[in-house]
């Protein structure tokens, strides 16, 4: 069966349909955010006439008989180590964070991170065979996520060019590698939470951040032997791969975020998992519709999130009893005796989160500040409560706040009181949800969905290209494009024009001294 779906996978390389394209997606592994935006791309340029092929791990490979996904194609790529173990990579993070080690644990948990993530993509050019079907295909285009470096080797090695895709918040790194200008004196960097309003002290920490990205390079010796063994632009430095996109599609929406100068070729698509909601299923909806006029509250801690110190569980639950409201919570796992105990909860260990998001009973959606739990908060009108764990997930609480769409609370000094008092204060002050239906009026403005602008895009560069919006960024050095050199020009000659007027009037003072002594001497 798999030799078959390779089979039809290469013959649909050759065969377009109409004018329709040939797209490799590459989106992280199969799971998370990135890998669901992603893949609604992907289903949009299916139903636009292109055929799609989506590259993700084995430690996903279910995604391959998921109803949802049965019109993509689908290559498989092999980890070195066991599925189960590439799956409990990323909960290590946010174990750390209610175990209390966060900080501890950070990078330590980073570097093991990266260097697993170049592990897997050596075991992925490794595949010679799954190289070969990939290069068989002749993409006419790679859709790419370059927060995983790998995926850029990918677009080189398999397709004629590649469109990047930001799938979080706002990651001024990758915009600025991408040729965006960028002023740290209101541009924030990611994680800072910072706001596009700084203070003096916040512009000194996000100016050094950036000193600091710009130092950093996400590329390891492990990336740079794949490129130079597999012939992949091997006259370019490695972190050069970003500026050979040729646009960058940006998951945010200027209704929501902070206003940013960007270039042509940066795309905003912001909301991509945004829709309509579905009806749900039988049981879920009588129980949205037992909790009457109070209504409901949605949870989520995230995909990710599989462990919670049982003190922490107690401080929601204990919160969530004291609402009117009933509470419907994402919780990964067998819940603890103390939720059963409390009638007002329901746990579940998948949610249909916009579904829920867009019922007229939902009065609040409490999580942990997931760039697509925005936007579909945004696009059904729904007040936020934000308690940020990992990544961007600050950034988008100091968004909420700052929009007032809602507020947000720090895990670390959580408490049951704090919980009541701002689901309450979202909930029954009038002014966050008006605030969150004229933004939600704002982001439904738009001549096209999100999935649709971002998938007609991606037939644009298949049609023309994009380097016609190509940043002349790229083709400035650093001196160049922080004017240091025009400024250390006119310094140069602010300083010669001062020698000037200084030597000038020495001169014009000593002629007029001897000019005055000279009529003095005839007087005597």
């Amino acid at each position: 069966m798999a030799s078959l779906r390779t089979v039809i996978v290469v013959l649909l390389g050759f065969l377009h349909v109409g004018e329709g394209g040939n797209i490799l997606i590459f989106s992280g592994y199969g799971e998370g955010s990135h890998f669901m935006t992603a893949a609604l791309v992907g289903k949009e340029l299916m139903h636009r006439g292109n055929n799609v092929t989506v590259l993700i791990s084995n430690a996903y490979e279910h995604r391959v008989n998921e109803t949802k996904y049965k019109d993509l194609n689908f290559e498989i790529f092999k980890h070195i180590v066991p599925p189960e173990e590439v799956r409990m990579r990323l909960e290590r993070f946010t174990e750390s964070i209610f175990k209390g080690t966060w900080l501890t644990d950070v990078m330590s948990n980073l570097t093991v991170l990266t260097g697993e993530m170049a592990d897997d993509c050596h075991a992925l050019f490794n595949d010679e065979a799954l190289l070969q079907r990939l290069l068989q295909a002749k993409f006419d285009v790679a859709f790419v996520d370059p927060i995983w470096p790998c995926s850029l080797l990918v677009a080189e090695y398999a397709a004629k060019r590649h469109v990047s895709f930001m799938a979080t918040a706002w990651m001024n790194d990758i915009a600025r590698v991408n040729g965006n200008p960028s002023n740290t004196a209101f541009v924030p960097e990611m994680n800072t939470g910072f706001t596009n309003k700084m203070t003096f002290i916040q512009r000194i920490i996000n100016s050094i951040v950036v000193m600091l990205s710009m130092w950093l390079n996400v590329f390891t010796d492990g990336y740079t032997q794949i490129q130079h063994a597999h012939g992949i632009c091997p006259d370019l430095q490695p972190s050069e791969l970003y500026k050979r996109s040729q646009l960058l599609l940006v998951n945010v929406d200027f209704a929501l975020e902070f206003s940013i100068p960007i270039m042509p070729h940066l795309i905003p698509v912001g909301g991509l998992s945004s829709g309509p909601a579905n009806s749900l299923n039988q049981d879920l909806e009588e129980y949205v519709q037992s909790s009457g006029d109070a209504g409901i509250i949605v949870f989520s801690l995230g995909t990710y999130v599989t462990y919670m110190k049982e003190e922490l569980i107690a401080v929601f639950a204990n919160a969530f009893a004291k609402l009117p409201q009933k509470v419907i919570w994402q919780f990964r796992g067998t819940p603890p005796a103390i939720l059963d105990k409390i009638p007002n909860i329901k746990t579940m260990e998948w949610l249909p989160q916009n579904d829920l998001l867009g019922h007229n009973k939902t009065r609040a959606f409490m999580y942990q500040g997931g760039n697509n739990g925005l936007y579909e908060a945004l696009y059904h009108a729904v007040p936020v409560v934000v308690i940020p764990l990992i990544g961007d997930q600050p950034d988008v609480a100091a968004r909420v706040m700052t929009r007032g769409m809602g507020l947000s609370l720090d895990i670390m000094t959580i408490t049951t009181e704090k919980i009541v008092d701002t689901l309450n204060a979202v909930i029954h002050e009038k002014h966050y949800k008006e605030t969150v239906k004229r933004m939600s009026a704002i982001f439904h403005d738009r001549p096209m969905r999100p999935v649709e602008k971002a998938a007609f895009w991606i037939e644009h560069v298949i049609k023309h290209g994009g380097e016609y919006m190509r940043s002349p960024i790229h083709d400035l050095t650093w001196y160049q494009y922080y004017l240091l050199d025009v400024v250390a020009f006119l310094l140069l000659v602010l300083v010669v024009v001062i020698v000037f007027i200084v030597y000038s009037c020495k001169f014009a003072f000593r002629c007029c001294k001897r000019v005055l002594v000279g009529k003095k001497a005839k007087t005597d």
